[in-house]
């Protein structure tokens, strides 16, 4: 079971990863002219690298505080079911999910470490933008 489900969860990292990629990439083409304003008056590349990893670390950021609260939320509201069944059965009420400090921070850090290496080839494609080409673009 947990094999299952640790294979279930990789395929919904890998989900997630292709997201933010896509959102990322379509954020630069959108951005084409404010990336090539940024780089006439001196922005470097390093700078502009910089911009969209810090956007894609934030989303994940974002999205790992929202499963977090899904997820205890969710909790909340099925564990009365299944004690409400076990009692059924004559088995002793208790709490099933637990989120420990250790796990919530560790869910946040690495929803916020997958975004970041999500957010590599968006920015460094961002970064090779032509500052001539964008400042046409549109």
């Amino acid at each position: 079971m947990d094999m299952f489900l640790a294979a279930i969860a990789m395929i919904a990292i890998f989900v997630a990863s292709l997201g933010i990629i896509n959102t990322m990439v379509m954020a630069v083409l959108e951005r084409t002219s404010e990336i090539g304003i940024m780089k006439a008056v001196g922005a470097s590349p390093r700078d502009i690298k910089k911009i969209f990893v810090f956007e894609s670390s934030l989303i994940g950021l974002g999205g790992g505080v929202c499963g977090i609260l899904l997820g205890w939320a969710v909790s909340r509201a099925i564990n009365p079911v299944i004690n409400y069944f076990g009692a059924r059965q004559d088995l002793p009420a208790m709490e099933y999910f637990r989120f420990p400090a250790w796990l919530i921070l560790g869910g946040i850090a690495f929803a916020g470490l997958v975004s970041l290496l999500s957010g590599l080839y968006p920015a460094q494609r961002a970064a090779k933008v032509d500052p001539a080409v964008a400042l046409r673009h549109e």
